[in-house]
């Protein structure tokens, strides 16, 4: 039987990318960490740290995890910022993330897809002035009026999901994230990950927009089921730590 090898997605903490000494030249049993990588070096931790992409009976472009919040008040009580973090699967780790603040983090999957998955974030966090700039993008529609940094996440949604999501949009979107990742971070993305990026895109959220779910049946056969009972994009992002603060 074949031996399905993991794949290694890298997603740094810092809002953006800017010189600093190199991950791979720190020695074993060194405690400090780069407090930034260059361009060069994180692409090149990408490449170097990951083997050959496998697959899974799902794409897994968004979370199916209703509860995973509920986790962080205790997980602030035992964690510390400043150290390194490891999590699987999509956006519910920027939640962890931004909870723990920890100096850098990697994201590990089975499939190269959910590298791809996350260099669309990369793309789109560093493209938006805001978060009712990002989830217009995300979902690729015209951004309503209105909305200001400080409108509710429901509110967002809500106001975004009226907007129809059109192929012009889409289409602007894509060429600004390719833009963005291979000639302003000059990363040199293979025609694979190009067509992964347009890929992930356009059948997940540009087709199913804040609606989007957990559906199964994803890269095995290219073919897409709903999930049945998996909370929406928007209801993850309005989801609760338990204790009353939203950490979507």
């Amino acid at each position: 039987m074949k031996t399905r090898r993991a794949f290694l997605a890298i997603v740094l903490l810092a809002a953006g990318i800017a010189a600093g000494p190199a991950l791979l030249a720190i020695r074993p049993g060194r405690t400090q960490l780069p407090s930034q990588l260059s361009n060069q070096e994180f692409w090149r931790i990408v490449e170097a740290f990951s083997e050959p992409g496998g697959t899974f009976h799902s794409d897994n472009f968004v979370s199916n995890e209703g509860k995973f919040q509920a986790v962080i008040p205790e997980l602030l009580r035992r964690v510390r910022p400043g150290g390194l973090y490891v999590g699987v699967g999509p956006e519910q780790n920027f939640t962890y993330i931004a909870a723990v603040r920890p100096r850098m983090a990697f994201i590990v999957d089975i499939r190269r897809g959910n590298l791809q998955e996350h260099l669309l974030y990369k793309a789109l966090f560093e493209m938006s002035a805001d978060r009712p700039d990002f989830v217009s993008r995300l979902f690729s529609r015209t951004r309503p009026s209105g909305l200001t940094p400080s409108s509710s996440i429901e509110s967002i949604f809500e106001a975004v999901s009226r907007v129809p999501a059109t192929d012009a949009s889409y289409a602007a979107n894509l060429r600004g994230v390719i833009d963005q990742l291979s000639r302003v971070r000059g990363l040199p993305l293979s025609a694979e990950d190009r067509e992964g990026i347009d890929y992930v895109y356009r059948n997940a959220f540009f087709k199913d927009g804040p609606a989007l779910n957990y559906q199964l049946l994803g890269q095995v056969g290219r073919g897409r089921g709903r999930g049945v009972g998996s909370p929406s994009y928007a209801a993850l992002m309005a989801l609760d730590d338990g204790a009353g603060e939203q950490r979507g």
